[in-house]
């Protein structure tokens, strides 16, 4: 066995625990007296042989009148307990199962730490020999728990680097400048001194140069384009200068190729993810890398520049998975790449162009500058000509996703999905390595429950995407393959990203699953308050706009794969993470270095997000009835009308609004039931599953398929007009965003477009789908 392992017991185990005996003080002795009284002779397994679930034994007498009092006190004290709980926005808290007990003892940091050395200490972009083998070793480790795997493999379009370059050519001479574009050797981080394993560029970009001026352009916002054509600056013909930060990097391009500028730079400004304003953070020093978390002068983020508001993975076959001999589009076809060239920089070389700007064109103090010195931000155009080279090489390549598979005692045709990407720009120990340790790790625990006889009433299906970092290309692939499974069975989706990047506990989910959220973890102790997660995570900061007693759980947007999940199929998803101050993102710095010096040196955090993980995938695997709530997702619905409204204002939505109370009515009948089924199953809960009423069954069966087809009844087969691929009608990723939410985003786009037949088209499909979400909850007659 793997050393750092321990299997559920084993004879070193025993022989411990008697010898222990054998040295306990004297008042060990009347303790195991009441053992004695309370266990009688009920040595039998908790595993019931017929169906692979744990169970609880029958009581003895001595057991019985020591339950009927416990009872008596417990009902006495329950609802001050309980009003106790509500105050303080806290769900009621449940004893852990046997598995999840396991979970919650066993979870290694020390595993996760090795993990994440195999996955990090080398380079592995999507498509690359070194992710081929990190695929075949995390196929071998799922295996070798005792999980069924395979690689799943897909061909989709990915570009790679060839040749780059960036030149101030003309102008005065004094402003003449070579661009390095790679990141200096930090001496005590190893890996850092492979500068171009990965040379700096953009994935998916345009293979091309241009020479012309540079607009320094902020974020690179439609609002910041408009901002300088009214100002009567010159945009055609120009290379925009942009800052990372505010929209999606690829966005950022689209919009400079929408002003007419013929290529886009994107560059890591320092009070953006560098340490200009950070003397605020309690948790490390206002320091560049190495003496601090925060970006350094030279480091570089690297990403792709899909137009991934617009669709999402392979962009040769959209709505079709990416196989081998799969029918494709052409390239000048597809409506999600770039037509102008762009590179990643650093600020040290962004800050040359800037020199190059300075008092010409004009300039604004309110979020347009930056943290540079010696620079006021003006836009521009630069008095001299700047050069950019960007050669990539696109090819048809082969990636491979982990699949592995637990299959499900009772109802195996319910899946539960985990996933995390395993592919990275450069390094990628937090984004994403992190996740794919803390995956391993919470794979290893299922293997030894697995051993124990264990097995979920749901399959659990543990997926290692590859190809995320282009654009979601491996989940979205998969997705687009097994649509109609997934859409038949797919129950919930869980999505670990980056697991860690420091302390503060951080959740998007589907609002049927917030309270799930809630309950899991406060049963996880948070390693460094020793509270629970729950209650570190309440302590932080909300938004302005959310006034709640509860943690605060976001919105889904895009940059991780949960997206074909809830976007394209309709299954309810989470993705969470701990987060902390990060300023190595998608550069060479994103280390295993960095990670154990600032992001987290004891691996404590990495131990908490298996327990997590784990604990959410067996709940939704486990629970008789399945832990998604119809009734709080209609809450959520109803706050979106009410900030659509004043969106929209003077434009209403009424028969929006009472298509959501017509939600709210049939959530409310629904619960009914469900508190009916739950009450008579109270009466069970000692006894084999096998033993409850077969017309109690049905009822749950039913009650489980309303709840997993809920979030189904929001899809629109037509899809957001423009970006067809996106089927949801209450989220999708904002059309000028990218990565954040945006609620009922077909209404908005048409609001924002001033289309009044667009608007209301979109409000009769949005109409049309929560009438539709509604019915997914009636009992079938």
């Amino acid at each position: 066995m793997t050393q750092g392992y321990s299997s559920l017991s084993n004879k070193s185990d025993i022989e411990r625990a008697q010898i222990q005996y054998k040295q306990d003080p004297w008042y060990h002795r009347p303790i195991e007296w009441w053992k004695e009284q309370w266990n009688g002779d009920e040595h039998k397994s908790l595993i019931n042989s017929r169906t692979g679930t744990f169970e609880l034994p029958r009581r003895n007498t001595f057991r019985t009148v020591v339950t009927v009092v416990s009872i008596i006190l417990g009902v006495l004290s329950l609802g001050v307990l309980a009003s106790l709980a509500i105050l303080n926005g806290k769900t009621n808290k449940r004893i852990p199962t046997a598995a999840e007990t396991y979970i919650l003892t066993h979870a290694s940091a020390n595993n996760t730490h090795q993990y994440l050395k195999q996955y990090a200490s080398e380079t592995h972009i999507a498509g690359s020999n070194n992710d081929k083998k990190q695929a075949e070793w995390t196929r071998d480790k799922f295996i070798e728990f005792g999980i069924d795997t395979e690689i799943a493999t897909y061909w989709p379009l990915l570009n790679y680097p060839t040749q780059h370059r960036l030149a101030v050519v003309s102008g005065p001479k004094e402003f003449h400048y070579e661009a390095s574009l790679t990141e200096d050797i930090v001496d005590e981080d190893p890996t850092s001194k492979e500068q171009n394993a990965v040379p700096a560029f953009h994935g998916y970009s345009k293979n091309g140069s241009a020479t012309g001026p540079v607009v320094y352009a902020n974020y690179g916002r439609p609002e910041d384009f408009e901002y300088l054509l009214k100002k009567g600056i010159r945009l055609n013909g120009t290379i925009a200068l942009m800052r990372y930060g505010g929209i999606f990097r690829g966005l950022k391009v689209k919009a400079a190729e929408d002003y007419g500028c013929i290529g886009a730079l994107i560059y890591s400004d320092p009070i953006d993810d560098g340490p200009v304003g950070k003397e605020d953070s309690k948790s490390s020093p206002a320091k560049a890398y190495p003496e601090g978390p925060w970006r350094s002068s030279s480091s570089i983020q690297r990403g792709s520049v899909l137009y991934l508001s617009l669709g999402t993975g392979d962009p040769l076959t959209p709505d079709e998975p990416a196989t081998q001999n799969a029918t494709r589009i052409k390239m000048e076809d597809t409506n999600v790449l770039p037509s102008i060239p762009s590179l990643p920089l650093s600020w040290k070389d962004a800050l040359p162009l800037l020199k190059a700007t300075q008092g010409h064109g004009v300039y604004r103090k309110n979020n347009w500058m930056g943290g540079l010195e010696g620079v006021d931000y003006f836009s521009g155009p630069s008095e001299g000509d700047v050069n950019m080279v960007n050669g990539v090489e696109y090819k048809i390549t082969p990636i491979w996703n982990v699949i592995g598979r637990i299959e499900g005692s009772e109802e195996p045709d319910s899946a539960i999905i985990l996933g995390n990407h395993r592919d990275s720009w450069v390094y990628g120990a937090t984004d994403p390595s992190s996740g794919s340790a803390t995956m391993l790790e919470l794979a290893r625990l299922f293997g030894e429950l697995l051993k124990s006889g264990w097995r979920p009433k749901r399959t659990i299906i543990l997926a290692s995407w590859d190809g995320e970092e282009y654009g979601m290309v491996g989940s979205t692939e998969w997705a687009e393959e097994h649509k109609s499974w997934l859409s038949k069975n797919g129950a919930a989706y869980i999505n670990v990203d980056l697991s860690v990047t420091g302390s503060h506990f951080s959740a998007s989910a589907s609002p049927s699953l917030s309270r799930l959220l809630y309950e899991v973890t406060q049963a996880v102790t948070d390693p460094n308050t020793g509270s629970s997660v729950y209650d570190a995570w309440n302590a932080l900061p909300k938004p302005k706009d959310i006034v709640s007693n509860k943690p605060y759980v976001g919105q889904l947007g895009s940059g991780s794969d949960f997206v074909p999940f809830l976007d394209y199929l309709g299954i309810a998803s989470v993705d969470m993470s701990f987060l902390g101050d990060y300023g190595v993102y998608h550069s060479n710095y994103d280390s295993i270095h960095w990670l154990e010096k600032f992001g987290d040196p004891t691996f404590k955090y990495h131990e908490t997000m298996v327990k997590i993980w784990g604990l959410v995938a067996l709940r939704l695997a486990d629970d008789l009835i399945i832990p998604i709530h119809a009734l709080d997702y209609t809450a959520e619905l109803d706050r979106y009308v009410s900030i659509l409204n004043k969106y929209s204002y003077p434009h209403v939505f009424p028969y929006l609004e009472k298509a959501v109370g017509k939600m709210a009515e049939s959530a409310h009948i629904f619960h009914e039931e469900l508190n009916k089924a739950e009450e008579q199953l109270t009466q069970y809960m000692s006894v084999s599953s096998e033993k409850v009423p077969v017309a109690l069954k049905q009822s749950i069966n039913s009650i489980n398929k309303r709840l997993i087809n809920l979030e189904r009844g929001f899809l629109d087969p037509e899809g957001i007009k423009g970006r067809t691929w996106f089927k949801h009608v209450i989220y999708a990723p904002g059309l000028w965003t990218g990565y954040s939410s945006q609620v009922f985003p077909a209404i908005i786009d048409g609001l924002d477009s001033k289309n009044t037949d667009l608007t209301r088209h979109a409000e009769e499909r949005a109409i049309k789908s929560i009438l539709h979400g509604a019915k997914k909850l009636k009992r079938e007659p």
